[in-house]
């Protein structure tokens, strides 16, 4: 799992996207990171538990969390294989997994984690009984790819679940909607795939995988602090009005709008997950 707001900073700045290789240097998970996903933990609660429902872990299966960050869900998925089954986490950045296994030290459960990219799981074919990847795909170059390594690697009548956002349908409570909407348009075309979550299934059907579903997950942030800790809203909008995105004087007044709604009660945005499963036939 990776920070969007992070990886919009980075493109800007000319670094590259977070690639899925090993190596990459454009995801390092220093502590403000590890609060990003925290947060976002918390944000996506519902969202999470509905992944885990579907996914269904049981006592001595194995279970792969791909881009697993700083190991959480990993390490809740091991306490649901115990005794005998086994939860993996991998990531590209070894800050990542150095974070996963100091929160995994001393919980007993069957969680273990490595440093590897998404396109080369080190992993023999039909290894698991099932593959997540939550928040991922986004920002990979080459999703078909990964999401064919997923397969791959997931046992016959195994199930491969990703989950990604589809960032085309964040929706602010502001006046000015069209001034929202080139905010919107404009800070997440800065991720690598934003629109990625309608085309998850169609890349889970074309790695074999049969029996596909996909589901919208609703996302309510209620309150600028949330608003800002998944999409970095209101940075967004300074930034168009610095950069000419937006006229200066729009953007200060989709802030002062902001300012308002949420001393009226509340500012809310909402918009949403994409989730899609498929089965490895055979």
């Amino acid at each position: 799992m990776t920070s969007e707001a992070a990886a919009r900073g980075r493109e800007r700045s000319g670094e590259p996207a977070w690639t899925g290789e090993p190596g990459d240097t454009s995801t390092l998970l220093g502590r403000p990171a590890v609060g990003y996903l925290d947060a976002a933990a918390d944000t996506l609660a519902t969202v999470k538990r509905e992944i885990l429902r579907r996914l269904a872990p049981a006592p001595g299966q194995r279970i792969l969390d791909v881009g697993c960050g700083n190991g959480t869900d990993v390490l809740e998925l091991a306490g649901r294989v115990v005794p005998s089954g086994e939860a993996v986490g991998v990531d590209v950045n070894e800050r990542a997994i150095e974070e996963a296994r100091a929160r995994g030290t001393g919980t007993g459960v069957p969680a273990s984690f490595m440093t590897a990219g998404a396109y080369a799981l080190p992993f023999p074919d039909g290894r698991f009984d099932g593959v997540r990847a939550e928040r991922v795909v986004q920002h990979l170059a080459d999703p078909a790819g990964a999401i064919a390594e997923m397969a791959r690697v997931t046992r016959p009548g195994g199930r491969v679940l990703v989950a990604d956002p589809d960032h085309g349908m964040w929706a602010p409570d502001l006046d000015d909607r069209e001034a929202a909407r080139t905010v919107l348009t404009w800070w997440f075309d800065n991720i690598r795939n934003p629109w990625i979550g309608r085309r998850l299934s169609g890349l889970l059907r074309a790695a074999g995988l049969v029996e596909v579903q996909a589901r919208l997950m609703p996302v309510v942030l209620d309150g600028i602090a949330a608003a800002d800790g998944l999409t970095g809203f209101s940075d967004a909008v300074r930034r168009a009005g610095e950069l000419g995105v937006l006229a200066p004087e729009r953007a200060r007044a989709l802030t002062g709008n902001i300012v308002e709604r949420e001393a009226d009660g509340g500012f809310l945005m909402y918009g949403a997950m994409i989730l899609a499963e498929g089965r490895k036939g055979g």
